[in-house]
């Protein structure tokens, strides 16, 4: 069965060691600024801000890997602010670009050895002869203001003049048979990929 192009961004399959348990999982507080105007979604990809006040985490655009300065974090899960409309804390799963008093809790998984499941981009297939290659995403996305998901996915893997890219692709999901995303001809396949270059990660060349 073709697949069907929904992306999620990067969800959590497990660690070099294991399966994940979110609430285990290095969920380390980080800070969006207040001003920060651009949304941030539940599986975003993050970086630090390198040209706006430093320290703070903004959200990864395609091309970013282009470049040495600019070094992932993790993958966004959910912040915490006071709402400026609502006069009180709020949780939520996205940060919405706006409504925020003050700095902006932001939680990151920032594994280094953490596992992500994501959807190849719209004409991407994704296939065994990429394995070991490394990828960006696809370009800038956007995610669900109604869900908070993101609307992240890979790029298509290139050799080894991308060794700044944010990750590797090390394997593909081809179970349950006939599940979106399992179908290895069609474009828009589930892969797993690893941290190629993050924060607390030297980058690997091909």
């Amino acid at each position: 069965m073709a697949n069907v192009l929904g992306p999620f961004g990067f969800f959590q399959w497990g660690t070099a060691s294991g399966m994940p348990n979110f609430m285990e999982s290095h969920n380390t507080p980080y800070r969006i600024a207040a001003g920060n105007s651009t949304a941030i979604f539940f599986g975003d990809v993050v970086r630090y801000d390198v040209s706006g006040p430093t320290g703070y985490v903004v959200q990864w655009t395609a091309a970013d890997g282009a470049t040495s300065t600019k070094i992932p974090v993790g993958i966004f899960v959910g912040c915490e602010y006071y709402s400026t409309s609502q006069k009180k804390n709020v949780w939520n799963n996205y940060w919405p670009g706006s409504d925020a008093t003050g700095d902006v809790s932001a939680y990151i998984v920032d594994d280094p050895n953490a596992l992500w499941k994501v959807q190849a981009a719209s004409g991407v297939t994704i296939t065994q002869t990429s394995l070991g290659l490394n990828a960006d995403i696809a370009s800038t996305p956007t995610g669900s203001t109604v869900t908070g998901i993101s609307g992240m996915s890979l790029a298509a893997p290139t050799a080894s003049s991308s060794t700044t890219f944010p990750f590797k692709v090390v394997n593909l999901i081809t179970t349950p048979p006939g599940a979106n995303g399992t179908d290895l001809t069609t474009a828009g396949n589930y892969v797993i990929c690893a941290s190629n270059n993050q924060l607390f990660k030297s980058i690997q060349s091909v």
